[in-house]
């Protein structure tokens, strides 16, 4: 019996873990094979493929992102071979497999991590040619006569003894344009009613050799990104010193790793050790702070201590060798929206590079879906599952967070507008950070940018006429924002006020200007095709100098005195 496994990615540049662990797991027992697609490609050229390949069986990862689109998937294809048996896993289908099993035409659904679960499944479907299933007893899965839904633990020891999923033949050509997710260890330490991970019991760590031959596999193999899946990455300090020295030591150009980190867990001897031998941009920390309301951490489970916390961030923050993404959530038990505001303001006050402002989304199997009346949630009924508004945040506030959320993504978390609001920060707005973000949202809501196709100029002239609106004018530090977007000197500018013939001639008297060129270290070449010219004050053109070769991440801003044109 042939067996093809598949799922559907939120986009190509990403990758299954858990599809090549299932395949490394199998492959050598049953004729079996993986493909995986994207969540825009048509269901029905999805079943096309997949039907192509003459299954007896199709085992689909299910998430969060793609429920909708595999149930309807599994209809293409029951509907087009209806002896096709289907199998469903992953953490969307494995805490109600009742729920799928009666709406969907799903033959077995695995709960857990299925790798040798998967085995026992295929050998008993293969053992049984009249297709009866009722009989089957095997935990962790069920079908519509039986319900198993512990979920499966699987050996790490064990699994480490297969075939590597991340030395795969079949990744080679494109391994280097895509992200590699990587696990050093499963499971959760934390029980956080939200979340999926605080069904499982204990952390689990794969073993320290075959962590490190794979992780020196991908580094000589010239990955550029690797995502590492560990719910608590620094839980273990021996673990997480022998993996930062492990990977500080073979640093190479053009390659970056992640981890989720739990902050407080850093010691000083870690984050001095980062902050000395780090390369920029090698590592990269998602931190979920979540909330800083002790009450509302106490009502999720969920222990912080955010003074020390906050410390830690600030001894990363001084060297600026990590980049840092500080997680949040809207929707929380007992946060209304100005206690949110406030743990905006005190997480957006550490300045990391990324703050991802997300919603409470109400996942199958978690407790806070459970008991979700004794908090008056109202959530959407179909993935994601966001909560629409509860006890403490009505509907129009979690609405105006979105916009704010929106608001941040653009013009913080995209790191193209850092003069202007470093400088706001500082200045208008300072310790008010939500609050700008609000306010750009809400002025947006009445002057609504293009809804397509909008280019960057108008997303700079927006903020420009919103500040104009405020009484405040940062058209300089927004024009050098704009530029340092750029390695070779845009076509345009979002509010030219000099004209292409005046800045033509402008250029001309610059390149002749041999005592500026000195002393600058520029040519007459480069002022004549690598340069911008705007007006800067009253005495003075600004000069944008582009880099062309990459030599400098971003442009130079020279002043230029407008006697010396005018003479």
């Amino acid at each position: 019996m042939k067996t093809v496994l598949t799922t559907l990615n939120a986009k190509y540049i990403h990758t299954s873990t858990a599809l090549r662990w299932l395949y490394v797991a199998n492959k050598d027992r049953f004729d079996i094979c993986f493909k995986e697609f994207v969540i825009k490609e048509d269901v029905h050229q999805i079943a096309n493929d997949l039907l192509s390949r003459n299954p007896d069986i199709i085992g689909i990862g299910v998430y969060i992102w793609n429920v909708d689109k595999s149930m309807a998937l599994i209809s293409a294809l029951k509907a087009r071979k209806p002896e096709l048996i289907l199998i469903a896993g992953g953490p969307e289908v494995s805490y109600e497999p009742e729920h799928f099993l009666s709406n969907n035409a799903i033959d077995f659904v695995i709960s857990g991590e299925g790798e040798f679960v998967l085995r026992e499944l295929l050998s008993a479907i293969e053992n049984n040619p009249s297709g009866d299933h009722s009989s089957f007893h095997i935990k962790s899965v069920s079908n519509r006569h039986r319900i198993n839904k512990t979920p499966a633990i699987a050996n790490l020891s064990k699994l480490a003894g297969l075939p590597s999923p991340y030395m795969l033949a079949a990744d080679q050509a494109d391994r280097n344009n895509r992200i590699i997710y990587f696990e050093s260890s499963r499971g959760c330490p934390y029980h956080c009613t939200y979340c999926l991970s605080s069904m499982e019991k204990g952390v689990r760590f794969f073993p320290r050799d075959y962590v490190f031959r794979n992780l020196e596999y991908l580094i000589e193999n010239g990955v550029r990104q690797v995502k590492f899946l560990d719910r608590t990455f620094n839980l273990n300090q021996k673990h997480t010193q022998a993996l930062f020295n492990f990977l500080i030591e073979r640093y190479k150009p053009g390659i970056s790793f992640q981890f989720e980190i739990v902050a407080e867990l850093l010691t000083e001897e870690i984050v001095n050790q980062l902050n000395d031998s780090l390369q920029f941009h090698y590592f990269r920390f998602e931190i979920g702070v979540q909330s800083t309301c002790e009450q509302t951490n106490q009502a999720i489970m969920r222990k912080q201590d955010f003074e020390m916390l906050a410390a830690r961030i600030q001894q990363l923050n001084d060297s600026q060798k990590v980049d840092l993404h500080l997680d949040l959530i809207a929707g929380l038990p007992y946060e209304s929206f100005y206690r949110f505001r406030k743990s905006f303001n005190d997480v957006f006050a550490l300045r990391a590079k990324e703050v991802q402002l997300g919603f409470l989304k109400m996942l199958r199997g978690t407790t806070i879906r459970q008991e979700a009346g004794l908090s008056g949630y109202q959530f959407q009924t179909q993935a994601p599952y966001e909560i629409i508004r509860n006890k403490w945040m009505t509907a129009e506030e979690i609405k105006r967070i979105h916009t704010a959320e929106h608001a941040l993504k653009t013009y913080w978390n995209s790191g193209k507008f850092y003069r202007t609001l470093s400088l706001l920060f500082d200045t208008s707005y300072s310790g008010k950070y939500f609050a700008l973000f609000d306010e750009i949202g809400q002025y947006t809501e009445a002057h609504p940018l293009p809804r397509h196709n909008y280019q960057l100029e108008d997303i700079f002239l927006h903020l420009h006429r919103f500040l104009l609106s405020k009484g405040m004018d940062f058209f300089k530090e927004l024009r050098e924002d704009y530029y340092a977007c750029f390695k070779i000197r845009p076509r345009g500018f979002w509010e030219n006020r000099l004209g292409k013939k005046k800045c033509k001639q402008i250029r001309s008297q610059i390149g002749n200007d041999m005592d500026f060129l000195k002393t600058c270290q520029l040519t007459r070449k480069v002022i004549e095709k690598q340069t911008a010219i705007d007006v800067l004050d009253e005495s003075h053109v600004l000069v944008t100098v582009f880099c062309e070769d990459g030599s400098r991440e971003n442009p130079l801003f020279l002043k230029y005195p407008i006697n010396q044109i005018n003479r």
